[in-house]
């Protein structure tokens, strides 16, 4: 029986690293510790893994960390998720920034899943040495008393976006988020004003998490600057979120919808995009019959018929801003604990213009 070929991505999970760190470690880079470098290399020759062989002398493991030069600092941070974010995710384009800007100071990258049963008894990874780490970053994590308990460590812990009321439990904990409510609400006012539109609804768990929140919070402003009420028959707002993703639900849900509203604001873009998919069963036309908006501005957004009016939250800038948060936090541990916004635009494009193409930014 052939023997099972080992890939860097082996390496990465056996370490509890990210790939692009293995990756570094292998390839010679100066941008990774040499503590990380040497644990890599080492677990490489153990692994058999093919291409150590074929690794630069100066590089082997045996070698002393005098001979190489390197940040004085060598640190560790977690990164703790829920769900790991794909590529539509705006966390995947954040993690690669932020693990580029960490390196530059000595510091990687751990990443640990946090599994349902982590959460129901609100406990760490077993994997998690807490000894180990110096700060924790937390993505898609939104359960309140997980964050609780990770935020009571006594480490720095930076949560990128959080449950909806975060804001009020006054955690030992800072909070980075894109600045949904006033971006969202301008956009939606615009439309409102554009159109002449009287009938206007959200799709989303608005308690899905804080940025969801303050996103519905937008919506509702919007509405009440234009003097419309806020009616919730034209929303989808089921808590549950895995329903949203259930087609025959979601059309159920529009077919009760008598009339339809004339602009849908969507909590995010993934959203939108399954509702102008349900539409189309339906045989109702974006933009045409209703407007459609979306939030995050991922990839998608410019790849679904009509492209999606959306707001761009600058996802790539936001891991360089992580990264100088956490190790801020990690030279000044007694300072305030802080929740920041990063400034966002909206883009808009097909599915809310009905007689030209825009792919103007305000």
């Amino acid at each position: 029986m052939a023997k099972q070929r080992i890939l860097v991505q082996d390496i990465a999970d056996s370490l509890h690293l990210s790939r692009t760190t293995v990756s570094k470690a292998l390839n010679g880079s100066e941008n990774i510790s040499e503590k990380t470098r040497q644990k890599v290399l080492k677990r490489a020759a153990e692994l058999n893994y093919r291409q150590f062989s074929t690794m630069p002398e100066s590089f082997n493991i045996i070698k002393s960390s005098e001979q190489n030069a390197a940040p004085n600092i060598h640190g560790n941070i977690a990164l703790t998720f829920h769900k790991f974010p794909d590529k539509q995710h705006i966390g995947s384009s954040l993690l690669t920034t932020m693990e580029q800007e960490i390196s530059k100071y000595g510091y990687t990258l751990s990443l640990f899943t946090i599994q349902d049963t982590d959460i129901h008894y609100l406990r760490l990874p077993n994997t998690f040495d807490l000894n180990n780490i110096d700060a924790i970053l937390c993505v898609e994590l939104f359960d309140r008393e997980y964050c609780k308990m990770l935020s009571s460590l006594n480490k720095p812990v930076l949560f990128i976006d959080s449950y909806y009321t975060a804001a009020e439990d006054n955690l030992n904990a800072d909070i980075l988020l894109m600045e949904s409510k006033y971006r969202l609400a301008n956009m939606v006012k615009k439309l409102l004003y554009e159109h002449r539109i009287n009938r206007a609804g959200f799709v989303g768990s608005y308690t899905h998490c804080l940025s969801f929140y303050e996103r519905w919070t937008g919506f509702c402003m919007a509405l009440q600057g234009c003097d419309l009420t806020v009616n919730k028959s034209f929303c989808i707002i089921e808590k549950d979120d895995l329903k949203y993703w259930d087609r025959l639900w979601l059309i159920s849900n529009l077919k009760m919808m008598d009339p339809l509203p004339e602009l849908f604001v969507c909590a995010n873009d993934s959203l939108a995009i399954q509702l102008i998919s349900c539409l189309k069963d339906l045989n109702i036309t974006v933009p045409k019959n209703v407007l459609v908006t979306g939030f995050d501005n991922v990839p998608a957004s410019v790849v679904v018929e009509p492209h999606l009016t959306t707001v761009n939250s600058h996802s790539s800038d936001m891991g360089i801003i992580a990264a100088k948060k956490l190790l801020d936090r990690i030279q000044n541990p007694s300072l305030p604990y802080t929740i920041t916004y990063l400034q966002t635009d909206a883009i808009y494009r097909e599915s809310t213009v009905k007689k030209h193409f825009s792919n103007q930014i305000y």
